[in-house]
Formats: structure tokens, C-alpha cells, sequence
């Protein structure tokens, strides 16, 4: 185990258990999971809306490259030690969930025992706890590296943490940690109010940008509003807010340009912190090329349609079958989007209660009807404000709703239930739905006047099996589950890429993974580790196996591939393969035993 040199670790792993103990908690029993409800974790996460931004651009991309393929997870919590974002290997996910280390959740040491989350708040440093050093015995099986988040004022805001299974974390991890802290501090420092000067402070010219640098914030009229731990080092001051810039730099403000200038044994540097608004941002969108394809020119075009006008003030509407991607293509797109600071706010219409959906959307004010809450609640529209508000599944909105989202629409305003005095938001508008819109404003079943205001674009993204690079997409999510360097075999690959697949990449998704998992580290990826219900009929699809596969392989070569593709599928159930081949048992036997299989 890895922390600073100054620390024992036999003394804080002592009192850590200590602790645990005397909070009541037993290692042989799985404690209680204080978990929040669903507004309550929303509010959570639209309050720390700034750090998860900046955990999202700083930290995320480096841990997906540093933990790429291991049952790892990058965690944020709150100064409460609730977990409110996750990131990370999916399938280490569900792992997690058994022992509720998911949003949420609280983790505090008093409640979950020694844990790198728990004790970081409590002893509020660096810390990692790995595998026996856990408090409770079923959390055992992690290694967990995790550094509490500090505001440009100085105050707690959260900790983030690296949680891996059957991995030790070693000194790298620590180094990791660290880095992405001060990073994402260094990030909010860069955000306060009034700040008009960023000034970069090393002991040598090739450290300003390390991340490593001193960092000093300063206002127009040149008085310090914030800075980080290393510039109170490096200048030698505890606390310099307030302090004018002049009497830290020995060189007037007025001297300053952006070049490295030094300070005694100091160099620094000076940029201004443009606090640009939506309004005054160049209209010209560069966009790179969509990275939810590998080569098919519909997606792309969608895709920089969509980036041209997601900043303007056009609501965009979002068609494709069920399981495309139409979600995926939205996260992508707030990403890459002015906005990508905001929050994302996703609403499955669909799926919220026919009664409590204009509640969910829209809000209501404290007691507004009978099981209200006592504090009323913000609503899915407040929630996206400076955001994007994704109403997936739009056709299954209620009439009533469809009512009040117009007025949201068209005023840029929202009056939550029970309360008289609108509000203002500041939302980018997305829906989508696989049904058919026109249909439904033609029955009745769809405002029309709503209809014309969320369609300013259309975009319709393909269905996968139109799609130009369904072979690369194919490859390229069974590398998120594969072991090792496993592949699939080429007469698969056929099946997979003639199937029609009425599920779409959602369903392709979900028989890789199960595949991949069935398939006990082989080498290659076959039929055989297929579940049945897709196996048949990837096997039944009519004149595609031996004209997918004429140009490496001849007719005899590839009958007997599926043949024994299908014999194993089946797990040599001789009826089975016979039906799904559509020929006799005799005729199958014969086969077999020409093969030498008895």
C-alpha cells in the first residue's frame, strides 16, 4: 500500500478499524446500504454538475487508457461520500452492485467501515485500501485508490476513487490519482467568479504545463480571488487572496504578456480567462468525424448536421428503430457540444407513469398534491438548465404533457405544478422515437404544433443491418468483452454481419457479451458459444452462408463449418443440429461420421 511518506500505515489502518468497530459494524456481516432515492441523488448530482464536467474531461479518458481491458471503475462522490458517477468496465459493474458500491450510495467509513472513499473523507488524504485491509470482509476482493476534491476555496467537494478487482494498486495508481486531482482542481480554480487572470507559477519553464504548476487566479483590477497549494508553496504564503499581484510577481501587472517572464527563481506565465457566453461564441463548428462509426456515411452525415445546429437554438429530433443508438448519439453530442459543461438530462417518456410524468418533467411545489414532497421537486426541465434536456421516446408523451412542453418550447419558461411564477430555463431541446410521428399526429395521438417545434432537424439513424461498417462495429464491441486477444472466426463473422437483427446494436451488444463470456477463453470466438436463441436463426437466414463466404472458402468447406459449428452449438444434440440444418438424422450421421465424430 501506497500513501505519503509521512504517513504510518499500522497506525491509520489501526485506527480505521478501530473506528469501524466502535460505529457498531461487524466484518462478518454485510452492513446496511443507506441509499438515496432517485430525486434525491438528481439534486446531488445537479449541484456537482461543474466537478462531474471536469471529472468527465480530465479524468475519464486517462483512466479508459490506463485501466483499458481490467474489471476496474472510476467512482465520484460528493462531500458525503455518495457516490454520484461511475465509470468504467461494464461488466465489473454488476460485481459492484452486489456489495451497492454504485450512485447513490453512501460510503462513509462509519457506515461501510474501512474503505478507500470512507477513510479519504475522514482522514481527508490520500488513501488506498487493498483487498484484507477492508474493514468488512465481502469488500475483501478490491483494491481501491482514492483522493479527496478541493474547491478553489478550500473546501471538500468530493473524492474520487479507483476501485479494481484481483488487481493490487501500486505506487502508479496512487500517481494516477493524485494527478487527475489536481487536475480537475486545477480545472474549477480556472472557474471562479471574477477571475480575469490565470497566472502559471514553476521553478523551470518545462513545468508550466505540467499539471504539476502553481496556479494563481486574479481579478481585472489585479487582486488574488483564488489560488492552488502548490503557488502557496512556491511563493512561501499560506494564504495570498486578497493579496495584489504586483507584490507577488516583483513585476507590475501592466508588464505582464503572455510569454514566460521570471520572478526571482520563479518563472511564470500570464493568460486571460475569456468568460465567454453562448452568444458571443464564433458560429463557425468544427466537429471530428462521428466516433459512434467506423465508416458509414449516413451516421456521419447525421452526425455533423447535428453539430452545426446543436448550439443554435434548433431542437433536434432523433429517429431510428429501437436499440440504433439514438442515446449514444445524444451523449456524444452534449460532449462535443457549447453545453458540454451543463448537465445531460435524460427522460424515457415511456417509462415514466402516465400520472407522474408531468411531476417528473416539469416539477412541483412543496405539498402541491397528496404524497408530494414536503420541498417540493425541481423537475427534469430545471434539472437541464444551461444543459441538454434528451426526451427519448417522445411519441408516448401524454397529450396533457404535450401541452406544457410546448409552452416550456415556445416561452423558454416552466410554471412547476401548484406554483403560479414561471421559471426561465436555458435548455438545448433533443427527442427521439422509433414510431412513426407523422402517423400519430394524423390519428390525433401527437400535437402537431409540438411536433413542428421539436422537428427544426431531422436526423434518422440507420438500423444496423444498413449500415456500411456493421463487419468493423461488429469487431469492435467484441473487443469490449473479449479475453485476451480472441477473435472471431471468419464464418461467424458472416452470420453475424447477414443477420437482420431486429434489436439492432443493442442486441448485438448483449450476444457478444454473453458470448464472449460463454466462450471460456478460447482463442476464437465460434457458433458454438453463441446462446441457441440467436444461433438458429443466424443459422436459418436463406442463400447468404456460401456467398458471404466464396471468396476464401469453397462450398465444401464452408457446409462443413457450419455443420460442426451447429454439432457443437447444440452441444452434439443430434436432433437439434439435425432441425436447425433442415436435414434427416440419418443424413447428419453420415456427415459426422465422415468427419470422424461418432
Amino acid at each position: 500500500m501506497h500513501l505519503f511518506a509521512n504517513s504510518n500505515q499500522q497506525d491509520w489502518l489501526e485506527l480505521s478499524w478501530h473506528r469501524s468497530q466502535m460505529a457498531g459494524l461487524d466484518e462478518l456481516h454485510v452492513p446496511d446500504h443507506v441509499r438515496l432515492d432517485r430525486e434525491q441523488l438528481a439534486q446531488r448530482q445537479y449541484r456537482a454538475k461543474s466537478l462531474t464536467a471536469a471529472v468527465e474531461q480530465l479524468a475519464v479518458p486517462l483512466f479508459n487508457q490506463m485501466f483499458a481491458g481490467t474489471d476496474s471503475r472510476l467512482l465520484l462522490t460528493d462531500a458525503e461520500g455518495v457516490i454520484i458517477g461511475a465509470w468504467g468496465q461494464q461488466r465489473f459493474e454488476q460485481r459492484l452492485t452486489s456489495i451497492a458500491l454504485e450512485s447513490g450510495v453512501c460510503w462513509q467509513e462509519n457506515l461501510k467501515g474501512t474503505n478507500a472513499i470512507g477513510t479519504a473523507l475522514t482522514d481527508q488524504r490520500f488513501v488506498a485500501v487493498i483487498g484484507e485491509q477492508h474493514f468488512i470482509r465481502s469488500h475483501r476482493f478490491l483494491s481501491c485508490s482514492a483522493g479527496p476534491v478541493y474547491s478553489p476555496s478550500g473546501d471538500l467537494i468530493g473524492v474520487l476513487d479507483i476501485t479494481s478487482e484481483q488487481q493490487v494498486h501500486s505506487e502508479r495508481t496512487r500517481l494516477l490519482i493524485q494527478n487527475m486531482v489536481q487536475q480537475i482542481e486545477n480545472n474549477l480554480l480556472c472557474q471562479v467568479p471574477n477571475g480575469k487572470f490565470r497566472f502559471d507559477l514553476a521553478l523551470d519553464q518545462q513545468l508550466l504545463n505540467s499539471g504539476w504548476q502553481g496556479i494563481v487566479i486574479a481579478d481585472e483590477a489585479g487582486h488574488v480571488v483564488a489560488h492552488n497549494a502548490v503557488a502557496a508553496r512556491l511563493l512561501d504564503l499560506r494564504e495570498m487572496r486578497g493579496c495584489h499581484i504586483d507584490s507577488l510577481m516583483d513585476m507590475p501587472l501592466s508588464a505582464v504578456n503572455r510569454s514566460v517572464a521570471p520572478s526571482g527563481k520563479i518563472v511564470f506565465s500570464c493568460q486571460s480567462l475569456q468568460k465567454t457566453s453562448s452568444a458571443n461564441v464564433p458560429s463557425t463548428v468544427y466537429s471530428p468525424s462521428c466516433p459512434l462509426h467506423y465508416g458509414d456515411s449516413r451516421m456521419e452525415q447525421a452526425w455533423q448536421q447535428a453539430c452545426k445546429l446543436v448550439n443554435k437554438d434548433v431542437s433536434l429530433l432523433i429517429l431510428g428503430e429501437t436499440g440504433v443508438g439514438k442515446g449514444e448519439f445524444v451523449k456524444q453530442l452534449h460532449g462535443h457540444s457549447q453545453r458540454h459543461n451543463g448537465p445531460l438530462v435524460a427522460v424515457n417518456c415511456g417509462a415514466l407513469p402516465q400520472d407522474l410524468i408531468e411531476s417528473e418533467l416539469f416539477g412541483y411545489a412543496p405539498g402541491a398534491f397528496t404524497g408530494a414532497s414536503k420541498q417540493g421537486f425541481q423537475g427534469k426541465v430545471r434539472q437541464a438548465d444551461k444543459g441538454i434536456l434528451f426526451l427519448d421516446e417522445i411519441a408516448d408523451m401524454p397529450l396533457a404533457a404535450q401541452c406544457h412542453l410546448l409552452h416550456v418550447l415556445q416561452e423558454k419558461e416552466v410554471v412547476p405544478i401548484g406554483c403560479n411564477q414561471p421559471t426561465k430555463v436555458d435548455i438545448q431541446i433533443v427527442a427521439a422515437t422509433h414510431k412513426d410521428l407523422d402517423a400519430l399526429v394524423a390519428q390525433g395521438l401527437f400535437r402537431q404544433d409540438l411536433y413542428y417545434r421539436l422537428n427544426g432537424l431531422i436526423l434518422t439513424l440507420p438500423a444496423l443491418r444498413d449500415r456500411q461498417d456493421c463487419k468493423a462495429l461488429i469487431a469492435s464491441i467484441h473487443r469490449k468483452y473479449r479475453c485476451d486477444e480472441q477473435t472471431i472466426c471468419e464464418h461467424l463473422m458472416n452470420l453475424l454481419t447477414s443477420y437482420h437483427w431486429p434489436g439492432n446494436i443493442r442486441e448485438l451488444d448483449n450476444v457478444l457479451r454473453v458470448a464472449s463470456l460463454l466462450s471460456d477463453d478460447a482463442g476464437q470466438l465460434i457458433l458454438g458459444h453463441l446462446p441457441q436463441h440467436i444461433a438458429e436463426p443466424l443459422l436459418k437466414q436463406p442463400g447468404k452462408l456460401t456467398v458471404e463466404a466464396s471468396g476464401t472458402k469453397d462450398l465444401r468447406t464452408t457446409i462443413t463449418d457450419t455443420l460442426l459449428d451447429t454439432y457443437r452449438a447444440n452441444k452434439g444434440n443430434i436432433s437439434k443440429t439435425a432441425r436447425m440444418l433442415g436435414v434427416s438424422r440419418n443424413t447428419l450421421y453420415r456427415k459426422l461420421k465422415k468427419l470422424g465424430i461418432q
